[in-house]
């Protein structure tokens, strides 16, 4: 990755369509840092950091907080991982203690998704590893790391430094482990990323020296993300960061987010109170992982096709109301009633009293999932149907910007 890549949102004019997609991106992860606050399993975080830093206006503290809780629903943005959580919650509790303009935090976001994304695409295993391996927030200390830099005017020297050191502060990927029930409250863990970020971004400049050319070679961070491959292909740099980012209409892994955008068109196609039979779910069979009705904890709901089919049917509007539920809930006793069928065309079909209904599902791209998330007006609906009211101007890009809603 070249320092130009990521050092011209600190120097070059604006595009107004990638400045609009931050400021969109900002939007929506404060909207899920609102939902996340009030969420049973953030508890305990925000309990232990209270404890630990007790001082509300540490940017650790506050970079902890939001990554943590930005997070917890997985309702925040997704391009390779989730970016939103770890850049957006660093460079603000940044902005926050060093009272940054807001242009200058935009800037930074814009540039820590651009470090995100080139980092994490390069790096993508094989397949083959991918099975084995989930290096989801190995690079997320990093792009925070460099849009921290970017946001405070770092210049070429300082974010080359800056990224030394974010190296020595990153994560270890997951592995195998991570679709085995129960999923872990902590997830992601993306609060110790963005926390990892502020830090990094202190020592560095203070001078502190960290991994030397840590791309480079095959000893470079690729491997130590647990990746047997590193590409930085030209293409790569054709389409920013900030325009390639979906953003979530359901609380849930992106894997399923088509799953059930197609079962939404299916329920308004039923008559009204027709009783469901049976839910098939084809697809490949990487699919099958997410289709097991069984769900120990309510971690697993957003990473249970089944869990989730059940809370759609069931009307639950898709939001916070996804979590928490009993597991024995009778909101998710038609999860009973679904099965996965492997198939190379991914569809949905479901069966009633009164007949069946089938319909393809779309699949997103990987790479450039933009266009099968939210599109503008849809995600400030969300913004505004889950932020209390009297928080909305505190949590607008502009007020939130000023600090006033950070430490609160």
């Amino acid at each position: 990755m070249t320092l130009a890549s990521v050092s011209h949102f600190r120097d070059d004019d604006w595009n107004p369509a990638q400045r609009r997609r931050t400021e969109l991106c900002l939007l929506d992860s404060l909207t899920c840092f609102s939902v996340g606050q009030d969420l049973d399993h953030f508890a305990p975080h925000a309990q232990v950091v209270d404890r630990l830093f007790g001082q509300r206006e540490s940017a650790l503290r506050a970079a902890y907080i939001y990554g943590q809780a930005a997070n917890a629903l997985d309702f925040d943005d997704t391009l390779i991982g989730h970016p939103g959580a770890p850049i957006v919650g660093a460079v603000l509790a940044v902005a926050a203690q060093e009272r940054l303009s807001s242009d200058a935090v935009l800037r930074g976001i814009a540039a820590g998704y651009q470090a995100h994304w080139l980092l994490a695409a390069s790096a993508l295993p094989s397949h083959e590893r991918g099975a084995l391996i989930r290096s989801v927030g190995v690079w997320d200390t990093v792009a925070a790391g460099m849009g921290i830099g970017v946001a405070l005017g770092m210049d070429d020297a300082e974010l080359a430094q800056m990224f030394g050191v974010a190296t020595s502060h990153s994560l270890l990927p997951y592995t195998g482990k991570w679709y085995e029930r129960p999923v872990p409250g902590v997830k992601n863990n993306l609060g110790w990323v963005a926390a990892g970020a502020v830090i990094a971004s202190e020592l560095a400049r203070t001078g502190q020296t960290g991994v030397t050319r840590p791309l480079e070679g095959d000893t470079g961070m690729w491997a130590m993300a647990g990746s047997d491959q590193w590409q930085m292909a030209p293409e790569l740099f054709l389409k920013p960061a900030v325009l390639r980012v979906g953003f979530k209409r359901y609380p849930a892994c992106w894997h399923l987010q088509q799953y059930l955008t197609t079962m939404s068109t299916v329920l308004m196609q039923m008559p009204p109170n027709a009783s469901i039979a049976e839910v098939v779910v084809r697809g490949p069979q990487d699919m099958a992982k997410f289709c097991d009705p069984q769900i120990t904890s309510s971690a697993d709901i957003a990473f249970s096709l089944p869990a989730c089919l059940s809370l759609m049917i069931s009307g639950v509007e898709p939001g916070p109301e996804w979590d928490g539920f009993a597991l024995d809930a009778v909101e998710l006793q038609h999860r009973h009633r679904v099965r996965f069928e492997s198939s190379d065309t991914p569809a949905l079909e479901v069966r009633t009293g009164s007949g069946t209904v089938e319909l393809p599902v779309e699949v997103s791209d990987r790479l450039d999932p933009a266009a099968w998330g939210l599109n503008e007006s849809e995600l400030l609906e969300k913004h505004a149907r889950f932020v209390k009211p009297h928080l909305q101007n505190d949590f607008s890009p502009a007020g939130f910007v000023s600090g006033s809603s950070l430490t609160k």
